[in-house]
């Protein structure tokens, strides 16, 4: 990685990182050609503190250029980053600290990057001040690195457990770049953007130091900026001329909410015919709302060939399969009658096989649980002395699928898997039948199987919902029927409080979690009352953290629409609507 930031002091002094508070702007930039001195300042101000070679720093990987260059600056050091989930403002204090001690007592960390949403909080760790703003050391050679050193530690997404270290070595992580980037054929011209975190590994590999590898624009926005302003996302794609992205399949759901309530002129605005490729994987696709998407932004140039539906994990860096751009989605009956999507075939790099529950490998179409050889595959989790790979150097992800045509085909995780009348499902597909119902809130549905009982866990989005209980369980039952082809129980069909589905870092639900809880009876079901207040506590928040984002947004397209409405004006005094040069 440092020679690619060494490499950088070449490349265009326009090209670099524009860091964006929202989507609005003015963003701040950060030139490509000043990265390798300001890597080399933020190690300097860590040498004079005694990190040392070997030092394991805590980093919670917060989107900002102090945070980005402190982690960089480890890296120069030769101290062992581990990047981790930053606070966040709503969210317990109590649980964040006891992640931080785990992580302490697991990994022998001692230290945690002082980064700014950790202030007033009580750490369980010695806190290292951040480098100070613009902290440079100009001429100074990155030092070369041996290939099989530990760049820095990644954790996987603990869905089913607390989250595993994965060490992310130097040829690993070049290795895995050299992968992404071949795939994309992007060059040094092409704009991207992306709002992933920086602690997952989509944020930070396929995010940022894919641009880094190739010396492409980021558009890099705050993870919040999308949540408060999805519509702001694709309105800075158009106007920025951007070529690609890196998202998870919520943003398609979250976005789509945002589409259908969408004024018409807003949309006319939009110019998305230069968006070439999208990323898009972390979680199950859900394929009528993507065939929404597309439908609703064709008219803004937006081809049906520009999504690349991906699979990857933490243990491979990131990437193992993609869909390569320009090739429409492929969609096929997987072997549970339900429908599936293709991630395009595993990158060369990578030996893909699938194994059955009895052992057998799979042939042809048949599902099983999919095993990875070579590539980039880590050999061990951080500090873990059990092996990664079985005696054969496959590694059995947990994931299961099926392969056709040399396609890899992804149908849901192992620990997901719901078995009626001996027939495999998956929670995904019960759980986006469900969200197919407008009273249901995106993304916030779980299904799980207790007992033999199919359970349905699901938010709503208004008090009608439950004042008609009856008819709002009824058309949970008959979604499921018509989608998956399972009866459910109405009794089974459970609306609850807000903020009870655990999920991990990564947004990913916390399903062993989950049914501990509901059989413990810590699930609560909410009453109309309940909601309302649910919902004011949730909009206050909204109001807290989108403000300044909503007078901002409000704020330009006023000026759009003034600008639009002189122009006319001006072409109206003007003899033939013909341009008239002076005053």
């Amino acid at each position: 990685m440092l020679d690619i930031i060494q490499r950088l002091e070449a490349v265009d002094p326009r090209r670099g990182l524009f860091l964006y508070d929202d989507f609005v702007g003015p963003p701040e930039f950060l030139p490509y050609r000043e990265f390798a001195s300001r890597v080399a300042g933020a190690a300097e101000h860590f040498r004079a503190r005694g990190i040392t070679p070997g030092t394991r720093v805590v980093l919670p990987f917060e989107t900002s250029a102090p945070v980005i260059f402190a982690f960089l600056g480890l890296m120069e050091l030769g101290a062992v980053p581990l990047s981790v989930k930053p606070y966040i403002l709503s969210t317990p204090k109590g649980p964040y600290r006891d992640f931080l001690a785990r992580i302490r007592e697991r990994y022998g960390a001692s230290l945690v990057l002082d980064a700014p949403s950790l202030a007033g909080l009580d750490l369980p760790l010695e806190r290292l001040p951040l480098p100070p703003a613009g902290a440079k050391r100009a001429g100074v050679k990155l030092r070369e690195v041996a290939p099989g050193e530990l760049a820095f530690v990644q954790f996987s997404s603990g869905s089913t457990s607390f989250p595993k270290g994965v060490p992310i070595t130097q040829e690993n992580l070049a290795a895995n770049l050299r992968m992404i980037t071949r795939h994309d054929g992007r060059t040094s011209e092409d704009r991207v953007t992306s709002w992933l975190p920086l602690y997952h590994d989509m944020g930070l590999i396929g995010g940022l130091l894919t641009c880094l590898a190739v010396g492409n624009d980021l558009l890099l926005s705050q993870p919040a900026s999308f949540l408060m302003d999805p519509l702001g996302w694709l309105e800075l794609i158009s106007t920025e001329k951007v070529m690609g992205s890196v998202i998870p399949n919520f943003a398609i759901d979250y976005a789509l909410k945002s589409l259908k309530s969408a004024d018409a002129d807003d949309l006319k605005r939009l110019d998305l015919s230069r968006v070439r490729s999208i990323y898009l994987g972390s979680e199950p696709i859900n394929i009528p709302n993507l065939e929404q998407f597309l439908e609703i932004l064709a008219p803004c140039g937006l081809r049906r060939d520009v999504f690349m539906p991906c699979y990857g994990m933490a243990e491979t860096v990131l990437m193992v399969a993609s869909v390569p751009p320009g090739q429409t989605v492929r969609v096929i009956t997987a072997p549970n009658g339900q429908p599936a999507i293709s991630v395009g075939q595993p990158l060369t790099e990578f030996e893909v096989r699938l194994r059955t529950e009895d052992g057998r490998v799979c042939g042809e179409g048949e599902m099983g649980e999919i095993e990875l050889r070579g590539g980039s595959l880590a050999p061990s989790y951080f500090l873990d002395d059990r092996p990664l790979r079985g005696a054969e150097g496959f590694y059995a992800t947990g994931d299961l699928g099926f392969q056709k045509g040399g396609e890899l085909f992804i149908t849901g995780r192992i620990n997901d898997r719901i078995k009626v009348n001996g027939q495999s499902f998956f929670s995904a597909d019960f759980e986006q039948a469900v969200e197919r119902l407008a009273f249901i809130r995106p993304g916030r549905t779980a299904v799980i199987q207790v007992k033999g009982r199919l359970v349905v866990l699901a938010e709503v989005n208004h008090p009608s919902a439950l004042e008609r209980l009856t008819e709002s369980r009824k058309q949970v039952c008959q979604s499921v029927l018509e989608t998956v082809g399972v009866t459910l129980a109405q009794e089974d069909v459970l609306f609850i409080r807000y903020g009870q589905l655990q999920k991990t870092s990564s947004g990913k639900l916390q399903r062993r979690a989950i049914t501990e809880a509901y059989e413990q009876g810590r699930i609560r079901t909410v009453t109309p009352m309940e909601l309302r207040a649910d919902l004011l506590q949730m909009r206050a928040q909204r109001l807290v953290l989108g403000s300044v984002m909503v007078a901002r947004q409000r704020g330009r397209r006023w000026m759009a629409s003034g600008k639009a409405a002189l122009s006319a004006g001006l072409q109206r005094l003007r003899p033939g609507g013909q341009r008239q040069d002076g005053p």
